[in-house]
This record gives structure tokens, sequence and C-alpha cells, in this order.
């Protein structure tokens, strides 16, 4: 399985594991991207001396792509920041509108990718610059911004915002899932 998700976020295998929380470690992220995936290492409520020192972990047991993930219920200037500064690329933002934050990413050779619970929501984060879309269903754990079913949600945001890549979000656990999101459009 190859797509443009993998071309544009320079993996093999168009799978991103989903940050959460705390239980995302430095040795899972690592582990996720050395397979060829997308690892994501939740930033959020983590102190700034955490971040660097967790990112530097990763950096040191991987030289593959991985993410950062914040939510943007709350201003994360600093912690967007420090990962810049250590080098990440790849950002998710989340519970938020990323406007603000997008074109700091993007001076620094980054990328951006938002996640959604509706249509509306995509459009909103297209206008803000961002690079990927995230349509979370409702079936996603942890901290859920769908509020209908991942297959019913992501060929509406297909559609919407097309070229755009949309990742799937919420209920993928199998090969069939895999298979029917990319069926239904998703990246």
């Amino acid at each position: 399985m190859h797509t443009s998700l993998c071309d544009l976020l320079a993996i093999k295998h168009p799978i991103i594991q989903s940050p959460i929380g705390s239980a995302s470690t430095p040795e899972l992220v690592a582990a996720v991207s050395n397979a060829g995936a997308l690892g994501m290492l939740s930033v959020t409520w983590r102190e700034p001396h955490q971040i660097r020192r967790m990112l530097r972990e990763i950096q040191d047991l991987t030289d593959k792509p991985f993410g950062v993930n914040l939510v943007l219920q709350w201003d994360m200037w600093d912690r967007l920041e420090i990962c810049i500064n250590e080098g990440v690329h790849i950002f998710s933002f989340f519970w938020g509108n990323p406007s603000r934050y997008t074109k700091v990413v993007h001076e620094h050779d980054g990328l951006v990718m938002n996640t959604i619970g509706s249509v509306e929501e995509a459009t909103d984060a297209i206008e803000a610059g961002v690079d990927v879309i995230i349509a979370q269903g409702w079936e996603a754990g942890g901290h859920v911004r769908g509020e209908i079913a991942t297959m019913a949600l992501v060929p509406r945001v297909v559609d919407a915002v097309r070229p755009i890549p949309v990742v799937a979000s919420g209920g993928i656990a199998d090969g069939r899932g895999i298979a029917a999101a990319l069926m239904l459009g998703a990246s």
C-alpha cells in the first residue's frame, strides 16, 4: 500500500500512530517509525524539560520521520518552539483552530496535520493552511472530535478538501478497516 500520504510524510506505510497522551513514549514512537509508519508523540501535557529529553531519545532511536501532537485548547507556543528547535518537522494539532501556528511551522519547513470531526471543520482547517486533514469519527478513543462514524465522515471530507490528503481516524483496528478507509478516499 502506497499513497500520496506516504510520499508527503516520507513513510513506507500509510499509517499514523495516534498520539495517545501519556501512553506515547519515545520507544513506541521510534518503533512505529522504524516499522515504516509515522510515530507520534503527545507533548501537550508534558513539561518543557520532558519534551526536550523525549524528542532527543526518539532521535537516538530512529532516523525515520515522526511527529508531535499539540492540543490547542491551551496556548502551545512554548511547546511548539521547543519542538521546532529540536528539529521536529511534522505537527499534528487538535481541538482548536491551527491558523496561528500553521504559518510558523511552514516557515520552518514543517508540515501541519489537523484533526477534525466535521466537513465544516475540515474546510476551516484548509483555510488555515493545513497540509493533511485527520477525519476523526466518534469511534476514536481519548479526546474525540467526531460526532458521526469514521466511515461516514471520511468520504464527505475527502470530497470537500480534495486534493489535500485525508487520514481516517477512529475504529480502524485491522487490514479490513484500512482497506475500507482507502476505498473511501483516505490517504
